[in-house]
């Protein structure tokens, strides 16, 4: 059994329960909630204990929503922080599956209208790995490939997927995307005012023959350390992120 805290996020908004060590869900997180758009069923690959998809279900009650989470012990997390926002009512459930697991291939295709994924950033084998194994699972990937395969699958066509990625990877995530996705908009997290982007929030489109574009993106801190107006904005839910 996972020790576990309790936080508060979007301005008190929801309660969620997550591992007291190990893998703690962040910034980046509530960010790639703040980027979704208007849907009606969206699915999460890599959902955790559920930051995501919980919020979503809050701002969005009438959506069908389904989070795929191969931690079975996270996957648990996920369902209490369901029955600890009084959600239970709403269509929001998660399986413990694998991306590569043969039932998960087969099953759901071109179901969802939006797709929101976290992936992990790194390639196991260019970095040296964490020794805490919940940090290995969340942030080190040897196919990263095939959450962008799954995601492509399970999208209905010209569906959306959200996701973020280290900007210093971002050759990788653009060549995932190369051949079956269009209409990508990025959207660097400049983390102060003249420092370079870190993590880059990505929208794509299936099947779509759109360019790309470079938004201008989003400064999270002031140069005291403190949360810019538009950042503390988003955090607060009193505004979001708009791609589309």
């Amino acid at each position: 059994m996972i020790d576990v805290t309790k936080n508060k996020i979007l301005n008190g908004g929801l309660e969620l329960f997550q591992p007291k060590d190990g893998f703690r869900f962040g910034l980046d997180s509530i960010l790639l909630y703040a980027s979704v758009g208007k849907y009606e069923n969206c699915i999460e690959l890599g959902s955790g204990v559920g930051v995501v998809l919980i919020s979503l279900a809050k701002r969005f009650p009438k959506s069908r929503l389904l989070g795929i989470e191969k931690n079975k012990e996270l996957m648990e997390i996920a369902k209490k922080n369901i029955k600890l926002n009084n959600l239970e009512h709403l269509n929001i459930d998660y399986y413990c599956l694998d991306l590569k697991a043969k039932k998960f291939l087969s099953e759901l295709n071109n179901t969802f209208d939006r797709v929101v994924m976290n992936p992990p950033y790194f390639n196991v084998n260019s970095v040296l790995s964490s020794k805490n194994k919940s940090k290995v699972y969340s942030r080190y990937e040897e196919d990263i490939y095939s959450w962008f395969e799954a995601a492509y699958n399970k999208l209905k066509p010209k569906g959306y997927l959200n996701f973020i990625f280290r900007s210093d990877y971002l050759n990788i995530a653009m060549g995932c995307l190369s051949e079956k996705w269009g209409d990508i908009k990025l959207y660097p997290l400049w983390p102060m005012k003249g420092k370079k982007a870190k993590l880059t929030l990505i929208q794509a489109k299936k099947d779509s023959k759109s360019s790309v574009n470079l938004l201008p993106g989003l400064i999270l801190h002031n140069n005291d350390g403190s949360y810019t107006r538009a950042c503390s904005d988003i955090l607060n839910n009193k505004s979001y992120i708009i791609l589309n």
